[in-house]
């Protein structure tokens, strides 16, 4: 340690050798801090609207969260998407270890989040099955979109199996 003048013992402050004070170098990819992001932004929403959560202990699963409501634990997967590409918001719903499609034996609904809309879709796992990538239309387009009808349909985790419209 180098020495500074009026600290006592020639010691460095922890102010200046914190490395909090300086940032670090990027680590990670940024598919990696999306799905953080996404995930973390899930258990807020969830929990502002009163859905009670548990996550599974380590990262072997299929799922991101066990959301209880309507009776049951449903298994979520959240994924996020922030790239426009074509009028969609393009999204990868695959394992991105194994590279296969969900099963209905893996989860029970994908959560999508939107980062630049700030968006949620609550998508039953019927909808993603043998699909690797999905698309979804930005707010205030003029066209179909084919997801609009999951769009902040949090509803869904409440009903007894999932998939009642109401």
């Amino acid at each position: 340690m180098s020495r500074i003048k009026g600290t006592p013992g020639g010691r460095i402050p922890a102010s200046e050798e914190s490395p909090v004070q300086r940032p670090g170098p990027r680590r990670g990819c940024v598919n990696s801090i999306q799905g953080e992001l996404g995930e973390v932004t899930f258990m807020h929403k969830a929990t502002s609207l009163g859905f009670p959560l548990a996550l599974p202990y380590g990262h072997l699963h299929r799922y991101d969260f066990i959301l209880e409501g309507g009776g049951n634990l449903w298994r979520v997967q959240v994924k996020t998407s922030g790239f426009v590409a074509r009028g969609f918001y393009r999204l990868c719903v695959y394992n991105y270890n194994s590279r296969t499609a969900y099963t209905e034996s893996e989860i029970d609904f994908v959560a999508v989040y939107i980062i630049p809309e700030g968006t949620w879709y609550i998508l039953p796992v019927r909808e993603v099955l043998e699909r690797r990538t999905l698309f979804f239309r930005p707010n205030g387009y003029v066209g179909s979109d084919p997801y609009a009808y999951y769009r902040e349909a949090w509803h869904l985790l409440r009903e007894s199996d999932g998939l009642t419209f109401g």
